[in-house]
């Protein structure tokens, strides 16, 4: 009788064991998972905002394309193109959040009207818009020609300006995120 008593004690504390880390396995992979959807929603919330971003510069891009081209087309068919009213339009679209570049030199007020601007038949207008921190973030290049043909400009460049990056090879040490569950 004492052997078949030791017997059940012994499955009962196994089966109890055996539960526990049942339990264990089911919670730790809960935390795994959450873990995963909260790093996998973080990542989504990034790429919205990069998004977003790049929207908003490559519509302010546009605006500032479509003015430049709306000076252009009122000459004719090759006719000479009054570079006075390209500097013109250039001061008009001056803002903070840009950065104007001429012939690869940056434009400053006030623009002298009577300058010479045309390098190889072509103005060689360049345009950075500035993001939120005062950095560039965005770069259109636009080729206008002295001489209007079919189209008011040619686009060389119209594209996000990549970010430096570069590896941290110290280690780190810092406190975790709070998450605020409300």
């Amino acid at each position: 009788m004492n052997r078949l008593n030791k017997k059940q004690k012994n499955s009962k504390g196994s089966a109890t064991i055996l539960v526990i880390l049942i339990v264990l396995t089911v919670v730790l992979f809960g935390v795994m998972n959450m873990m995963s959807v909260y790093t996998s929603y973080k990542i989504s919330q990034k790429n919205l905002k990069w998004t977003k971003q790049y929207y908003e510069f490559d519509s302010k891009a546009q605006v500032f394309a479509n003015n430049i081209a709306k000076v252009i087309d009122k000459y004719s068919y090759n006719s000479q193109i009054n570079q006075a009213d390209i500097l013109d339009e250039l001061s008009k679209n001056m803002a903070d959040d840009k950065e104007i570049l001429l012939n690869g030199k940056t434009l400053n007020l006030p623009i002298d009207k009577n300058q010479k601007i045309a390098q190889n038949n072509y103005i060689d207008v360049g345009v950075y818009f500035l993001g939120e921190d005062g950095k560039r973030a965005f770069y259109i290049d636009l080729k206008i020609p002295q001489v209007k043909g079919n189209k008011p400009y040619e686009t060389s460049y119209w594209n996000r300006v990549s970010e430096s990056f570069e590896y941290n090879t110290n280690p780190e040490f810092s406190e975790g995120e709070e998450i605020i569950i409300q």
